[in-house]
């Protein structure tokens, strides 16, 4: 049989655009190289520019969406995962990937989800960079770093508006990379002088603590009881990767700023009703002329899908009211992030494109003047035939 041959070629680039082709390279970034070149203060300043922009219609989201597909093992599921976001003002957009294999499972009496990719303590996620000017690939870049690093700058800047001034105790439940890397962040805003952790694995918050004594010099307390940690505090950061609430209504007292990274599984419903005010980043839900249900593709008996599910946020919205306000509102200074010293104030975000868009564009640029990243031929990710 004959090979298959398409009916139309299209022809040879113009000899000035096949000498630019040449030239041009995309950059693969490992986490070694993002946690190099990616600097704390850099990564606050590219979000809260990327989230003004987007408060003012300048940046748009694409909906975060799970497909989540059971296995034979029924606590296993595979879930894959989607964001995309671009940014007219830096001329990029990115999509982020994740492919994961999740476990769900007791420990410590609660119930809690684990994930890998391939084999137990390997993980994938992918950002693609794309030139928003003429839509090529810039770079490749591993997440886990700059996953880190936009959920602790996120919640870093929404403290900087709504934490009382004279916060100084830290409370942190969590003793993994996102716990750390709100240690490292949040005194960035705040004269914090003390941390409190917690976290059930006694090894790994006497570790965390130990960690935040030795590299950022503060004062640092590992102890055996979450409440201990919450009540105290000025700020607490549930880190957490439990399925059930570990934070609860009667831990809070008032004037505390309360940042959670699963808003709607970290915090028991009767805590709500000590919200004063509460900043929420996150895409929209659904799609447009589409229900909430488009955010998620399941099979009826999903498990916990990792994200905020809408019937999540519906029940934030009829708790709450008119004290939600999305967290670009409150960098613009359209909202106050807190009336009164007394006020329990309250922040969560959940991933965006937009988030992964900015950092990475920041971590390409700096690999990129530094000579970093692994170099491949521009001309091998585009095509003659059109897709």
């Amino acid at each position: 049989m004959a090979r298959f041959q398409y009916p139309q070629v299209y022809p040879e680039l113009e000899p000035t655009h096949a000498e630019e082709l040449a030239k041009r390279e995309v950059l693969l970034i490992d986490r070694h190289v993002a946690e190099e070149v990616l600097d704390p203060e850099d990564c606050l300043a590219v979000l809260e520019a990327a989230y003004k922009e987007e408060g003012m219609g300048s940046a748009v989201n694409r909906t975060k969406a799970n497909i989540l597909v059971p296995t034979h093992d029924p606590d296993l599921w595979y879930r894959y995962c989607t964001m995309e976001g671009g940014i007219r003002g830096m001329e990029v957009v990115a999509i982020r990937i994740k492919s994961d294999m999740v476990r769900y499972y007791t420990a410590f009496g609660k119930e809690r989800s684990d994930w890998h990719c391939g084999f137990p303590g390997r993980f994938f996620g992918m950002i693609l960079l794309f030139d928003a000017k003429d839509g090529t690939l810039l770079a490749m870049l591993h997440d886990a770093h700059m996953q880190h690093m936009r959920v602790a700058a996120t919640v870093t800047l929404a403290t900087r508006h709504m934490a009382r001034d004279d916060a100084s105790v830290l409370g942190i439940l969590g003793s993994g990379g996102m716990a750390w890397t709100h240690a490292y962040l949040i005194p960035k805003v705040r004269k914090i002088q003390r941390i409190k952790v917690y976290s059930p694995n006694p090894a790994n918050r006497e570790r965390l603590a130990q960690q935040i004594r030795q590299i950022l010099e503060i004062e640092a307390v590992a102890l055996d009881d979450p409440r201990s940690v919450v009540q105290g505090s000025d700020i607490i950061a549930a880190c957490t990767s439990s399925e059930e609430p570990v934070v609860f209504g009667d831990w809070l007292e008032p004037g505390m700023h309360v940042i959670l990274t699963k808003a709607g599984k970290e915090m028991e419903p009767a805590a709500w009703k000590k919200v004063d005010r509460y900043a929420v980043y996150r895409s929209p839900i659904g799609v447009q002329g589409s229900s909430s249900e488009a955010r998620w593709t399941a099979p009826p008996d999903w498990r916990f899908g990792g994200g905020t599910h809408p019937e999540d946020i519906e029940r934030e919205r009829k708790m709450l009211g008119d004290k939600v306000f999305n967290l670009p509102d409150v960098l613009l200074g359209r909202v106050a992030g807190r009336a009164s010293t007394k006020e329990i104030t309250f922040t969560s975000n959940e991933g965006t494109g937009v988030q992964f868009a900015a950092v990475a564009l920041k971590v390409y640029q700096e690999a990129k003047a530094r000579g970093l990243g692994r170099k491949l031929p521009l001309e091998w990710f585009l095509q003659d035939v059109t897709n």
